[in-house]
């Protein structure tokens, strides 16, 4: 387990990605209010902040997940916590939590699994972290290149499709996934043959059934039908 001086940035962890949990059900109720009010531009901008909250909420669940009690050596988190980016990070966690049960491996099973969350982590945490990026520095419709020296036309249409639903998807995702990662560091022999195989089929199963999820399915929904109360 991580060292006694890691519990209380732990604990500090917990608070932060609680309350971007708040933030986000709150941001999402805004967002929901705008759609059934037909106030497209509230709209526009809080999706935009919406996804801003996104991957500043993923780097807080990160550090919590890593910074279970009970989890990772402090050795190796010490591993985790160096590497030089966000991805390199999620690599090396997933690395590290694997290894917490290697010894009950047989033939490609684990690399096969480490493979499909990277897969996972790449499309959902960290390509929508670019976005952040963008808006996070002032880009929040028209994206430049990473030099600032021209316009870039693909992110500034990755910016201007965003939706409420694409991110609730996000949020949901990460959700899913950092507790498959927590059950690995905490209980990795439990984990392995009692949770890992089931949630992995629940998060994948999420992922294939909202895939076609989106602003416009959301508004045929009964619940966005439903008369706002003042």
């Amino acid at each position: 387990m991580p060292d006694s001086t890691s519990l209380d940035f732990y604990r500090a962890y917990v608070v932060n990605t609680t309350d971007f949990l708040t933030a986000e059900n709150e941001i999402r109720r805004t967002i929901n209010r705008a759609i059934k009010e037909n106030k497209a531009n509230t709209v526009n901008i809080q999706t935009k902040l919406y996804a801003l909250l996104y991957s500043t909420y993923s780097e807080s669940s990160f550090m919590k997940m890593v910074l279970t009690p009970y989890g990772f050596e402090q050795k190796h988190l010490d591993e985790i916590l160096i590497q030089g980016s966000i991805q390199e990070k999620w690599h090396k966690a997933i690395e590290m939590a694997f290894l917490k049960f290697s010894t009950y491996s047989k033939g490609s099973e684990i690399p096969n699994k480490s493979q499909d969350l990277k897969r996972i982590i790449l499309k959902y945490i960290i390509d929508p972290s670019v976005i952040r990026n963008k808006i996070a520095h002032g880009q929040i419709t028209v994206a430049l290149n990473s030099k600032n020296t021209a316009l870039n036309t693909d992110l500034t249409q990755k910016i201007e499709v965003l939706d409420v639903v694409y991110v609730y998807r996000l949020f949901e995702i990460n959700k899913k996934l950092v507790s498959i990662i927590e059950d690995l560091i905490e209980s990795p022999d439990k984990a392995h043959y009692n949770y890992y195989y089931s949630k992995f089929q629940e998060l994948e199963s999420f992922i294939s059934k909202s895939q076609n999820w989106n602003l416009s399915s959301k508004k045929n929904t009964i619940s966005m039908s439903k008369k706002v109360i003042r």
